[in-house]
Order: structure tokens, then sequence, then C-alpha cells
């Protein structure tokens, strides 16, 4: 039996119309799903150049024709923030082992947490520097200083404790200091029989050392230190201290070692050539504070002085005037004074420098007076009202340590007025939104300062 042909189907108008909507349906998806792909591809491609290429060149700031570049203060501020958490667990440490005694330890860590917890201001800080540093190549570069990259090296080999060609050993020189020469008015004033004398007595100092002060009561007119860390001026120089072992130190292990110190900073986006700009500009400021100190004698200007602190103007007024009748300073002292630290030994508190850690209204009264035995006008400062009697004024020489301190502080203010002498520095408002908050305080480093 012979099988039936079947006819071809015939493609009615509804047909037709249907299988052309499909088709468009389907090349408008497709063109839809392509322009959201690519726009998906250009915000990727937008954000790799962004991150990679813009942003990293963005200027955050210019001195003159130089310019500092996000990429280099991200990783200046990053590296602050390495150092600065290192010194605050060593404190925590210290803090830990000392108890009550290690007080000043947790202080310490306190004022730094609570700059980390403050990324604007550490940014600032950290700005400021780099900008400082632009300053010093070029002046340094007028001055024919230079830093070789073997003295970059020598530096990075240091912070780690590996010496190739031995450790350096420390010269002694003798630090000499004044001894007072009393004459009559001194005599009479002090009564050097009755009342300790400030002299301080010759010591030997190590060059380039600084020894540990004592923990001695402090006169309550004496201003806070400042605290210490990348906040004063938060330098990221230090590479943590590596632990000592039996293992004899060779170029191999310290190689080692400091490729696994790089490898962790890498995580970080800091790259070699950022931590030796960073050791550059270290060397080629010390070098050049030495250049610009280099005239500079081991003595200052000095004033001996003894006060009696009270609560008030009029009460000062009162001693004063018992002291115009012949009251006897010491006496008074003992009466009224309100700094127990000294009040007993006729607020005597001996030889004073300009950079010493006084209040500087005090310091500006006493620097004021220029006979043995004369009296100032009641000074007003934060702790209450000074009477202020100057003993003796000279010009005294001073220690390796306070001579180095001196030495930083003129060459602070020199740089200071090198700066504000300039017209040619602009920064840029956007440091602010580029300024990392990373690495983070620990919850367990914050909570152990705090709580």
């Amino acid at each position: 039996m012979a099988k039936k042909t079947e006819r071809p189907k015939l493609d009615t108008r509804k047909h037709v119309a249907r299988k052309e909507r499909e088709e468009k349906q389907i090349k408008s998806a497709l063109v839809v799903t392509g322009i959201v792909i690519g726009l998906a591809l250009l915000l990727l491609v937008y954000a790799v150049v962004d991150n990679f290429i813009v942003k990293p060149n963005k200027v955050v700031a210019r001195v003159g024709d130089a310019v500092i570049k996000a990429d280099d203060f991200e990783a200046n501020v990053i590296y602050t923030r390495l150092n600065m958490l290192s010194t605050a667990n060593n404190y925590a440490y210290y803090a830990q082992i000392l108890g009550d005694s290690g007080s000043q330890f947790k202080s310490a860590g306190i004022e730094i947490i609570a700059q980390l917890n403050d990324p604007e201001l550490l940014g600032e800080i950290v700005l400021n520097q780099m900008i400082d540093d632009q300053l010093i190549r070029e002046e340094a570069a007028k001055r024919g200083i230079t830093v070789s990259d073997e003295e970059i090296q020598d530096a990075l080999q240091s912070s780690f404790g590996f010496y190739p060609m031995g450790t350096k050993t420390p010269t002694i020189t003798p630090t000499i200091v004044n001894t007072p020469t009393w004459s009559s008015e001194q005599f009479e004033l002090i009564k050097p029989t009755d009342t300790a004398t400030p002299a301080p007595t010759s010591t030997a100092t190590p060059e380039g050392w600084e020894p540990t002060q004592a923990a001695t009561a402090t006169s309550e007119i004496q201003a806070t230190p400042e605290a210490t860390t990348p906040t004063v001026e938060p330098t990221a120089t230090e590479i943590p201290t590596v632990t000592p072992t039996p293992t004899v130190y060779t170029t191999k292990l310290y190689g080692k070692e400091l490729g696994n110190y790089l490898d962790d900073l890498k995580t970080y986006g800091i790259s070699r050539r950022q931590i030796e700009d960073i050791f550059r500009a270290n060397l080629l400021r010390t070098k050049l504070m030495e250049d610009v100190t280099k005239d500079m004698l081991p003595q200052e200007e000095q004033v001996w002085v003894r006060h009696i602190l009270v609560d008030s103007e009029d009460v000062a007024k009162e001693v004063i005037e018992k002291l115009k009748n012949g009251g006897d300073w010491a006496a008074l002292a003992a009466e009224y004074s309100t700094d127990t630290s000294n009040k007993d030994n006729g607020g005597d508190l001996g030889w004073i420098g300009k950079n010493d850690s006084y209040i500087q209204e005090f310091k500006d009264a006493a620097f004021a007076l220029n006979e043995p035995g004369q009296i100032s006008e009641p000074v007003e400062t934060t702790y209450g009202w000074h009477i202020i009697q100057l003993v003796s004024k000279a010009t005294n020489n001073i220690n390796d340590t306070k001579f180095k301190q001196n030495k930083q502080i003129f060459f602070d203010n020199w740089l200071l007025e090198l700066r504000n002498s300039r017209t040619d520095i602009q920064i840029d408002e956007i440091w602010k939104t580029l300024t990392p908050t990373k690495p983070v305080v620990p919850a367990e480093l914050s909570n152990f300062f705090f709580n």
C-alpha cells in the first residue's frame, strides 16, 4: 500500500508574526546581555586603571617642580602605622611586665593608639614630613650632600643588627658640665651649707649613646613631655628588632630575613624602592642637620632660679610684699609654695636652659631676670602663680645628650623657617580621601590600653 505524502505546512500570518517577535526578543536579549557585559568590562577596566595607574599617580602635594604622588604617600602612611603598632605592642608588653610601675608605658601606648584611630591627623603628619623631606633634598643638593646606595644598604643591615665588617665600638668622650663658682651674692641667697646645691658632676658619656634616665621627682611647673612616637614627628624608619639566636648571623641569613620582611611589606603595597627611599630621606636629614649645626658649641645660656608657687595673684603679691619687707625666702617657700617637690628646698630649681621642658611663660619670665637676687612680678601658668628669683645667669657647658637635643631643636626651627619662606608649596585636599587606615589596631591591643 503506497505511503501517503504529507503536505508541507504552510505558515500562516499569525505564525510568521509570532516567529518574528520571538526572533526580535532573542536579538534584544542578546543585545542587552552584550551591553551589560560590556559595561561590566568597562567598569572592571576603569577600576584596574584607576587603582593601578590613575590613583597611584595622583598628586597630593607639590614642592616647587617636585611632586608627591599618592602611592608614595600611602606607602609612607602604612609604614608609619606598622611601626607605631610595633611600638604600641612593645609598650603593652612592658606595661604588663612592670605592672603599676609601668604606667608610663601604658600612657604612651594610649597616645599611640589614639593617633592611629585618627587617620586624618596621622596622614597630615606624614604628608608634612614628606614635604620637609623634599625641602631637605633640595637644600642638601645645594650643599653637595648626598647619600650613596651603599650607605642605604649599610643602614638596612644595621637596622637588622647585621654588621658584616664587625660592630662599631663607641668612642668615649668626656662630658663637660658646669660647676658653678660661688659668688658672695649666691652664698647669701642660697646658703649652701643649709641647702643642697644643684651643681652637676662631670661624667663620661659614649658618643652617640643616650642613657636611660632614672625616675626622679618632677617639678609641678615642668611641662608634660610630648609623646615620642611616629606622633611627634612620626618618622617611619625602624624595622622591628630581630630576635637574636645562637646561629651565626651570615650574609645569607640576613638576606633571607630581609627578603621575608620585604615580602611582608609587599602585602601592604609597599615596595623595596619605597623602603629605600624612606631610609635615604632619613640619612639625608641626619647629614643635613649635622651640616646646619656644625658651628654650634656644646654650651647654652642658662639661669639658676628658685620659685614659690601659689594659687592666686593676690597671694603671690602678698608673698612679694613680705619679701620686700625682709622676709626669708626659704621660710616663705616652705609656708606658701604648693610645689611639694621643692618647697622645703627653698623652691630651688637649679640651672634651666631655654630648651628645657618648663612652661614657656615661666622660662620667659626667668630669662628676663638679669641680676642675682632679682625677683619677678607674679607669673601665671597653668599650674598657678609663680614668684621667681634669679640666683645666677651664665653661658654653661652642657653634656652630649643635651647638646644633641639642642641641635635637633635648632635644626627643626631652621627647617620650619625654610618652609615658611617658600611660596611654591601646594597641598591637594585629595590626600584626605587617600589616607590609608590599614593596618587597623587589633581589638585586643585597644582593649588593653583603654580598659
